[in-house]
């Protein structure tokens, strides 16, 4: 059975955590629990995984709930403050969904924290959108040693393909720069596969298969983690799965 690492989970108890977003989104107001994810991805052998931020209303709040999920499951964590930066991996905020998206880059107290996730060695997340890619370039070229991990590897779109894959091939030179396959949340069923299959190839000819990795975004895609999962290979993109499908994943998110 083909092992994973899922680098890209969300789980919640809408009892303990507050997700404003949901409210657009009546198939996800319940709770989601390990047991559910497990149920999603019967056909692997799954080595463990990252919880990744809410983007709730409260990171304290949500910090307590994801330290307990790590003490019961040894969740790898993702959250949006550094509080608790000797449990985490990693740092996220959600910019696609921010009032100056990636112009957060620019502002004082943001740049801090990038100065201190590069001390820390832990990565940044950046989650963003499409039409964004291009700012991130400033923050690669501030900070060489931070680890950078672009979530839903950029949320692809016909609309501005030429312009992703031009500002893709461009950061590919900046060693520090990771992509994570980790499903975007507008793809379905009814996402073309030769588009699909066409980006799969493009990253893997720019980054090679040691900087990209495999995250789910169960439950808020609307593919589930085994479709996901079976896409990537059924591409026959990537020779080497387990580099994709958990290696890089734990390579990336151990701190040294």
């Amino acid at each position: 059975m083909q092992k994973i690492f899922d680098a890209h989970l969300h789980l919640w108890d809408l009892e303990q955590v507050s997700i404003p977003w949901l409210n657009d989104h009546k198939n996800l107001q319940r709770n989601f629990t390990f047991n559910d994810y497990r149920e999603k991805l019967t056909d692997f052998e799954i080595l463990g995984a990252m919880y990744v931020e809410l983007n709730s209303d409260s990171v304290d709040t949500e910090a307590d709930f994801a330290l307990n999920l790590q003490q019961t499951y040894g969740f790898k964590l993702c959250l949006a403050d550094l509080k608790h930066k000797e449990r985490i991996c990693a740092f996220r905020e959600v910019l696609h969904a921010s009032i100056k998206g990636a112009k957060r880059f620019f502002d004082k107290d943001f740049k801090q924290i990038l100065k201190e996730l590069e001390y820390s060695h832990l990565v940044f997340e950046a989650c963003m959108k499409n039409e964004e890619l291009h700012m991130l370039e400033s923050t690669l070229k501030a900070y060489p040693k931070l680890k950078i991990c672009l979530n839903h590897f950029g949320t692809p779109s016909k609309e501005y393909l030429d312009q992703y894959k031009k500002t893709l091939e461009k950061f590919s030179h900046y060693p520090q720069f990771f992509i994570k396959l980790s499903a975007p949340d507008n793809f379905s069923q009814e996402t073309p596969k030769d588009f699909l299959f066409e980006i799969f190839a493009f990253l893997k000819v720019c980054f090679g298969e040691e900087r990209l990795l495999f995250g789910s975004n169960f439950p808020v895609a609307k593919l589930a983690p085994n479709e996901w999962a079976k896409l990537i290979i059924q591409s026959e993109v990537f020779e080497n799965l387990d580099a994709i499908l958990y290696k890089n994943a734990l390579n990336l998110y151990t701190r040294n």
